[in-house]
């Protein structure tokens, strides 16, 4: 099927005639709308629902062996993950700074880089893990909502917790310090953004080093996208689907997985319709724009499973694990189109296709 799509994506293209590209005006428009429209929405989502986990994971410290607060924190997690999707994809500037995005979620791999470094930090109960500080380049793999996963949600995380001995009061500081680390990051991303004497905001929309034009911003924001896409049929997804098990995805603990590939996707659909569609609608390129607007529509849907994607995996559902790939095929021909027809249409160069998913 994936075959039969990326051989249909020459004729889909000739189907749009050449135009001239954006001009600088249009393309300040386009980044200034996806800025305010998609970025900013995205990063003010992320830093209020971490400081609700913070607040959650600080109250569960007081009762770890009562079900409530469990309940409240594994909810606000959900929620801190599912907020993180909207701005995942976009690695560049604040998020580049101090490992910021790999902090708060990072792929463990196949070989768990995270489970294990958590597993050595509780055995040697590691103080140096439960200072908060955003503004570090360190504890990537222990401190970010992965690990926070594997605290709340792993097969003994209940048990462990509520055990009233050193190990569980432990658990429950590191969990506060993942928290506020979060929370913090959250804030430091926002205000990079949004506040201050220059915010990365006014530098996307009015370019100044580190861009020098706007078709460089645009550039930025077009890569984001793609990645964003590219991350639904990233290495994760295709794990699992090779070793046909479920704890190849990022989040089958909490059995969240599904639901962040649908965060993900709606959050670069809105990057699209916000201000790359109106640009090429600009443009005279609406055909382009509406097709590609009605793509972004069907992996939405492809992913909005009607059970969770953990499910898909076991003897008795192997049909589940054909509409997983069939997701997976969706999202890689979306990204091709982004590279090969979005890309030219902006007037900006092809090769995104390479970008690595995490």
């Amino acid at each position: 099927m994936h075959r039969r799509l990326l051989l249909a994506a020459p004729l889909v293209l000739a189907a749009f005639p050449a135009r001239a590209v954006p001009d600088e005006a249009s393309l300040r428009a386009l980044n200034k709308a996806v800025v305010e429209g998609a970025v900013l929405p995205g990063y003010r989502g992320f830093a209020s629902a971490a400081g609700g986990f913070a607040a959650a994971l600080a109250a569960l410290a007081k009762s770890p062996g009562e079900a409530a607060p469990l309940a409240a924190a594994r909810q606000n997690w959900a929620e801190a993950m599912l907020a993180w999707q909207a701005v995942r994809a976009l690695r560049f500037g604040p998020a580049a700074m101090f490992s910021r995005a790999p902090r708060v979620q990072s792929w463990p791999g196949p070989g768990d880089v995270i489970g294990q470094s958590l597993d050595t930090a509780v055995r040697r109960r590691d103080a140096t893990l439960l200072e908060v500080r955003s503004d570090t380049l360190s504890n990537v793999a222990t401190l970010g909502l992965p690990a926070a996963e594997r605290l709340l949600f792993g097969p003994e995380a209940a048990s462990r917790l509520a055990a009233a001995d050193a190990e569980a009061a432990y658990r429950a500081a590191l969990l506060g310090a993942i928290g506020a680390t979060l929370a913090a990051i959250g804030r430091d991303l926002l205000e990079a953004w949004a506040a201050g004497p220059e915010p990365f905001a006014s530098v996307m929309i009015d370019p100044r080093p580190p861009y020098a034009a706007p078709r460089d911003a645009t550039q930025e924001l077009l890569r984001a996208l793609q990645l964003a896409v590219r991350q639904v049929a990233g290495p994760a997804l295709a794990d699992a689907l090779q070793a046909g098990s479920m704890d190849r995805l990022e989040n089958w603990r909490a059995g969240l997985s599904g639901r962040a590939w649908v965060a993900q996707m709606a959050a670069a659909r809105q990057m699209f319709r916000s201000g790359f569609a109106p640009a090429l609608e600009r443009d005279g390129q609406g055909a382009l724009a509406l097709s590609l607007g009605q793509e972004f529509d069907r992996v939405v849907l492809a992913a909005t499973l009607p059970w969770p994607a953990e499910a898909a995996f076991g003897e008795a559902v192997p049909e589940r694990r054909a509409t997983l790939r069939a997701l997976q095929q969706q999202a890689a021909a979306l990204a091709d189109r982004l590279a090969g027809e979005l890309a030219p249409a902006l007037g900006l160069p092809t090769g995104f296709s390479a970008l690595p998913v995490d």
